[in-house]
């Protein structure tokens, strides 16, 4: 959890961001973020850890709430080879693997830059 708080402190990509939530216990580790890209757009992450259970949502988005990508592991999507995981982008579902906030960072700056 610490680790995404300073990769975001430490990427020139954002000019606000935001600690909504953080619980840090033995049995529960919880982070919800908002964070402010200089262009405007959003990025909300959430990140859930407890003994058994692991949810995740990275969650791009426009100023306007139009989805840009958002990768998370909702137990939908069955026939995707990477089921739970896998990405929004484009009104599409695709598979993707498990993602860190460098993948997610890396991917922004992919889109900043094309």
């Amino acid at each position: 959890m610490y680790r995404i708080i300073q990769a975001l402190h430490d990427s020139e990509l954002f000019s606000d961001i935001t600690i909504v939530e953080l619980i840090d216990e033995e049995q529960v580790r919880l982070l919800k973020v908002k964070a402010i890209l200089n262009d405007g757009s959003l990025l909300y992450i959430t990140e859930l850890h407890t003994s058994d259970y692991q949810k995740y949502s990275y969650h791009w988005q426009k100023t306007n709430g139009e989805l840009l990508i958002r990768w998370d592991n909702k137990s939908h999507w069955k026939q995707l080879a990477t089921f739970p995981d896998h990405k929004h982008e484009g009104g599409n579902v695709h598979p993707s693997p498990r993602v860190s906030i460098d993948d997610v960072l890396l991917e922004i700056k992919k889109k900043y830059n094309s």
